[in-house]
């Protein structure tokens, strides 16, 4: 953030107090979504005639660390809502409400006042995270956590057990390590990119970190047979691939994976941590939606073999072309995915032509709720590849958005796919799901509309997960299923 031209770096428990008249910027450089309130009040104080306020300078720093952070939010969430209500007592409330926020924020503030050690801890690991690949020293570390260096570098190696430097090495390391499978850019590239000098230097910390040189590494990974698929869309990715997973989580939601007979389950729903140990992979790949942060349990991934993370919020052909990439398969992803557009736009032709501009509204139905689908998932092939038209109101919704059964007639929708929602490939939620089906046909409110009156109802709710995985494979797979479903002359 700049404030008349100061710029100030952004972390989560981070509050700043601006004068008026100041200029403040947000520069959001990751491009990831981030939350802030900003709270406008006035500072009065008497002006030494009757019934007359002057404004006052605020008191409080002007910028500081939320060590009770969650207790704040938790009161600025209730300052807005009663704010914004329409009962004069509610909004006097707000008022108190903001006061008391403002005193346990500042009534203990001192620039004499020890910071706490974690919570500046915190702050700087937070800060190297997310800055790793600019010119970071020890003193600028410090003096984010306001203390002398020497006690910063005391505290962090008792806390955290390395040194600051030690630990901001091993980040850059390891987003070298995703930068080498991931991309074909250059050593002196990759070094620049995650806060190395130059490639010599680069490379000597490498070998020092892992006991390989970046392209022994390379190596080591793109050959091996032994990886473990933590998510199924990655799974689905290998499997078009013509790559059968060493390991990977199994379960009966995605059919997929119950087809791999050489397959190791290392956990269900989640990873098994003891079983991922066991199975010795040489090669982990997950999708998270945190692109900056790992989670603790993604830490210890890499303490089992090389870990890749790939974003979860890029669209699937790049998911499909980074994991080609990295098992070395480029031109099998390339030739995989000329056939997959030519095949798209041959049924996307015959469908059309049969639809007219029909437009056709995909609703899954499981753990006792209802969705629509959007423009991620089911959608990306339907609205995307087969270019089918989209009901009004679902280029809203990203990638699904709950709704009752009364909220569909909005959609309006010629055609309808009823598919699953939260199905966890058991027995009984298999059962549950058809008996929803059921009553969903009962239902006054489904029987009005349009489609449903029109005969114009697509059955989909056995196929568990198979068309829904956002995944290459998938995604082939529901061409076909659309083509059948959609030319169709009966519909259930």
């Amino acid at each position: 953030m700049t404030i008349d031209g100061l710029t100030y770096p952004l972390y989560r428990q981070k509050g700043f107090m601006l004068a008026p008249g100041v200029t403040m910027k947000l520069n959001m450089l990751s491009g990831a979504p981030a939350d802030y309130y900003i709270i406008r009040f006035l500072a009065l104080q008497p002006s030494g005639e009757p019934d007359r306020y002057i404004p006052a300078q605020a008191f409080g720093p002007p910028e500081w660390i939320i060590s009770h952070f969650r207790f704040v939010m938790d009161m600025v969430d209730e300052i807005k809502k009663k704010h914004h209500c329409d009962n004069v007592w509610d909004q006097m409330k707000a008022n108190i409400l903001f006061q008391e926020m403002l005193m346990s924020l500042f009534q203990h503030t001192s620039r004499d006042q020890k910071p706490d050690v974690q919570q500046a801890m915190t702050v700087t690991l937070h800060y190297m995270e997310q800055h790793y690949a600019s010119d970071i020293t020890r003193d600028k570390l410090a003096e984010l956590a306001g203390m002398s260096a020497d006690y910063y570098s005391r505290m962090f190696k008792k806390l955290i057990g390395k040194s600051p430097m030690e630990y901001l090495t091993d980040i850059r390391i390891n987003h070298a390590k995703q930068a080498l499978v991931l991309t074909r850019d250059s050593f002196r590239s990759i070094a620049h990119g995650a806060g190395f000098s130059d490639e010599f230097y680069f490379s000597r910390k490498f070998k020092a970190a892992t006991g390989r040189s970046p392209s022994a590494y390379v190596n080591t990974i793109r050959y091996t047979h032994k990886i473990a698929s933590l998510k199924h869309l990655l799974t689905g990715h290998l499997v078009a691939l013509g790559i059968e997973p060493y390991a990977a989580v199994i379960n009966k939601a995605y059919p997929v994976s119950e087809d791999l007979r050489n397959t190791i389950s290392v956990g269900d729903a989640q990873p098994d941590l003891e079983k991922l140990m066991s199975a010795q992979p040489d090669l982990i790949l997950t999708c998270e939606f945190r692109d900056i942060e790992k989670s603790k349990k993604e830490k210890m991934y890499e303490q089992i073999a090389p870990t890749v993370t790939v974003p979860f919020f890029q669209n699937w052909r790049t998911h499909f072309q980074s994991i080609a990439r990295i098992v070395g398969k480029d031109a099998e992803a390339m030739e995989w995915l000329e056939r997959y557009e030519t095949k798209a736009e041959t049924i996307s032709r015959k469908v059309r032509q049969k639809l007219g501009g029909e437009s056709v509204l995909v609703v899954g139905l499981g753990n006792q709720k209802m969705c629509v689908y959007g423009q991620r998932n089911v959608g990306t092939v339907l609205y995307g590849d087969l270019k089918l038209t989209m009901p009004a109101g679902v280029e809203d919704i990203a990638h699904y958005r709950e709704i009752t059964v009364d909220e569909l007639a909005e959609f309006d929708a010629d055609r309808i796919i009823l598919t699953c929602y939260r199905h966890y490939g058991n027995t009984y939620k298999e059962q549950a799901i058809q008996q929803e089906c059921r009553d969903l046909w009962r239902s006054p409110q489904w029987r009005q509309l349009k489609a449903v009156r029109n005969g114009a109802v697509h059955y989909m709710c056995d196929s568990r997960h198979l068309y829904t995985c956002y995944t290459s494979l998938s995604h082939d797979l529901l061409l076909d299923k659309s083509l059948e479903l959609l030319l169709s002359d009966s519909s259930k």
